[in-house]
């Protein structure tokens, strides 16, 4: 990912074993503005998730340019090699997504739950019959202000994340 970054903590690092990353303790929050994701794959997800959350579903295709920049910011601690967000939001034309959770340094673990709120209705983000099949949903989902507000989970592993629904998830 590149973008412009903001960075404030509290830093420590005593002395002694284990490495670094289990020793180094940090607590602050973050900004990141102008993102855009090296990943083709993933900045064309970000890229379609913003046509279809703006109720532009037929823009959502591979080839749209990848000229859609995100933001991220947050509230952050690490202690013994692993991440804690206790509150961290991601931003898309379109879309927000608020998550609290948490990410290992190794990458080998994170698991971070939330609401994603998305301007448009849900039946306006796909086109053809899906869109009329949706459109009896769209009161369930249209919540505090937003076209569609639903829960989110991301985990997994960083050679396999999961992104999906979570009707589990309380808040």
């Amino acid at each position: 990912m590149t973008g412009t970054v903001r960075l404030e903590t509290k830093f420590s690092l005593p002395p002694g074993d284990p490495g670094v990353p289990y020793r180094l303790h940090l607590g602050g929050n973050f900004g990141v503005s102008s993102a855009h994701f090296n990943n083709e794959k993933i900045q064309q997800k970000v890229d379609a998730l913003s046509m279809r959350s703006q109720g532009k579903p037929q823009l959502a295709v591979d080839d749209i340019p990848d000229n859609i920049r995100s933001r991220m910011s947050g509230t952050f601690r690490l202690t013994e090699g692993v991440l804690s967000f206790s509150q961290l939001e991601y931003r898309v034309p379109g879309t927000r997504v608020n998550l609290t959770g948490a990410y290992s340094l190794d990458g080998n673990e994170f698991d971070f739950h939330g609401k994603a709120r998305l301007d448009a209705k849900l039946s306006h983000m796909v086109t053809g019959w899906k869109s009329i099949l949706l459109k009896p949903a769209d009161p369930f989902f249209s919540k505090h202000g937003a076209g569609t507000e639903l829960p989110v989970k991301i985990n997994g592993t960083k050679s396999e994340p999961r992104f999906g629904l979570d009707f589990g998830y309380k808040n």
